[in-house]
């Protein structure tokens, strides 16, 4: 039996069945569902923020696109009536297409819509930090979403089916929308497959990439401080680890350096964050402020410029630099890359260790 919600009407005690639809009262898919929907993305699911609308597929234009804060993408089709079997067909088609899309094209469309680039957005509407966000793969796994009044038996049974068997993140919402004697409207909505179903199916396939980025980032870590140990003893107690960073005392507590490894780049720092107990006043500003007053000095022995981030909004701070031309994913570029680290990493620390000595 496909999935039917019914509406009654509570008048003088006698239940009235509600089955005014939305295009008997001269709603529209375009015009007011879609409304809605931006309006409110919350009905959607409290898991999915919209980053793209009507964007241009190869299949032609997709209703919305959405992101989970797993960084699953999430292709959003709407019909202002019954879903029938083809919406499923024409929605696997736009994740098809979606599936090979990178990430300079995501944060085009993404830019296009909210203003911003998606790791933004998704700090700022799932408050999470940066090193979540870095651990978050963009669109590994893609999800679909059909949305209507009501669905076909065997849209629905197809559903079912792709879910169960084959893992697949899928699922229907279905919104009932009447409007009652008093002339006063109302949405209701349901799933045919329970939400925290498909929040747990994104989880998992998020972990398995986190498994396998732990072990890549273990393995370079291995690598770098094999090499820097044969040049310099300041890493010599360090283990590598499967964090995006690995580091090591500068002498002076709440100070340290660090070398950084993303998906796409990577670079050396030292990170200034003597705790939140030294917040107020900051210390770690103060030390900063001390450091940037020999910047000019600083950059003349270095023999390259750095990044003096202050990093006013937040409690710690960083000096440091960054190479943007490879990183975790370039495995043939390792070796270039850990040595070119190595290289400016031990200058940072030649250079530095008298100022930080002095620092408060």
């Amino acid at each position: 039996m496909a999935t039917e919600i019914k509406l009654w009407e509570i008048v003088e005690g006698k239940l009235i069945p509600s089955e005014v639809s939305m295009v008997d009262a001269g709603r529209t898919e375009v015009n007011d569902l879609e409304r809605w929907i931006k309006d409110n993305p919350e009905i959607l699911g409290g898991d999915i923020l919209i980053i793209g609308e009507q964007i241009m597929t190869k299949r032609g234009p997709l209703d919305f696109l959405g992101i989970d804060q797993s960084g699953n993408l999430i292709i959003i089709e709407l019909k202002r009536d019954k879903l029938h079997r083809e919406v499923l067909s024409q929605a696997i088609d736009y994740a098809s297409d979606i599936s090979s899309w990178d990430l300079e094209r995501l944060n085009e469309e993404c830019e296009r819509y909210t203003g911003k680039k998606i790791s933004e957005c998704l700090i700022e509407n799932f408050d999470l930090d940066e090193e979540s966000i870095e651990d978050i793969s963009i669109n590994n796994f893609q999800k679909i979403l059909l949305v209507g009044t009501s669905v076909d038996e065997s849209l629905e049974r197809m559903i079912g089916w792709l879910s169960n068997n084959y893992d697949m993140g899928i699922n229907v919402l279905v919104l009932k929308y009447t409007k009652t004697k008093m002339g006063d409207e109302i949405i209701a909505r349901t799933t045919i497959i329970p939400e925290e179903i498909e929040q747990e199916k994104s989880q998992r396939h998020q972990r398995k990439i986190y498994a396998e980025r732990h072990f890549l980032r273990k393995e370079f870590w291995g690598q770098l401080l094999e090499k820097i140990n044969k040049k310099s003893n300041f890493f010599s107690r360090i283990s590598p680890g499967i964090y995006h960073w690995v580091g090591t005392g500068a002498g002076k507590t709440g100070i340290g350096y660090n070398f950084v490894i993303f998906n796409n780049e990577s670079g050396c720092e030292i990170y200034l964050d003597r705790g939140k107990e030294y917040v107020n006043p900051n210390i770690n500003k103060k030390r900063f402020d001390q450091l940037v007053s020999f910047k000019e000095e600083i950059e003349n022995k270095l023999g390259f410029s750095l990044n003096w981030e202050r990093l006013d909004n937040k409690r710690a701070s960083r000096i440091g630099v960054r190479f943007e031309d490879g990183g975790l994913r370039d495995k043939e570029k390792w070796g270039a890359l850990q040595d070119r680290m190595i290289e400016r990493m031990i200058k940072i620390e030649s250079i530095f260790k008298d100022h930080i000595r002095n620092l408060q």
